[in-house]
């Protein structure tokens, strides 16, 4: 198997563990909000429906500015939630759409490509493996943290805080946004 089938492989691997984290969740779960008791930013509004987003626009805006000389920007994704905040059902489409986008960006990618380096967010350089293997991590990590967040939290008919207004805090000094 060559290196860039592995890495696609991989990214497959984690994408459908994430999926199975959000099998069968309901809106009242993905709604529920876990409280800050500590000084950690999770880098999400602390529900389900937010790790989703966080996720899915991630996979977006890492494929754009390293594949596609940034065509989406940070505020693209904002408005792009704007448009989908709160609906569980929408969040869920946009992390599938999302991954569509992330793997169409590297397809025609081969073995002697990986080593190129390719912008990150922050404005470093990175090789394209470690772009590739950053997002397959990312996946499984959030993963993890929604099953713990289904065993954590109940439900709850109170909408999370928007991901798009934290993306407008947390991004807007970026050169990407």
């Amino acid at each position: 198997m060559r290196a860039i089938e592995l890495l696609k492989h991989e990214s497959e691997f984690a994408f459908n563990e994430l999926t199975t984290a959000i099998e069968g969740v309901t809106q009242g779960q993905a709604w529920s909000v876990l409280s800050n008791n500590g000084p950690d930013y999770l880098h999400t509004g602390a529900s389900i429906q937010n790790v989703v987003l966080h996720v899915a626009t991630c996979k977006r805006m890492y494929a754009s500015i390293g594949f596609r000389s940034t065509e989406l920007r940070w505020r693209d994704c904002a408005e792009m939630l704007d448009a989908i905040e709160p609906s569980w059902p929408a969040a869920v489409e946009y992390l599938h759409e999302s991954h569509s986008y992330w793997l169409s960006t590297w397809e025609n990618l081969k073995d002697e490509d990986l080593e190129n380096e390719v912008p990150h967010f922050r404005g470093k350089l990175w090789p394209v493996w470690k772009i590739m293997r950053v997002m397959a991590h990312h996946d499984g990590w959030h993963g993890g943290q929604i099953v713990m967040l289904r065993y954590a939290l109940g439900e709850t008919d109170v909408p999370p805080p928007k991901e798009a207004d934290d993306i407008r805090q947390s991004c807007n000094d970026l050169a990407s946004f």
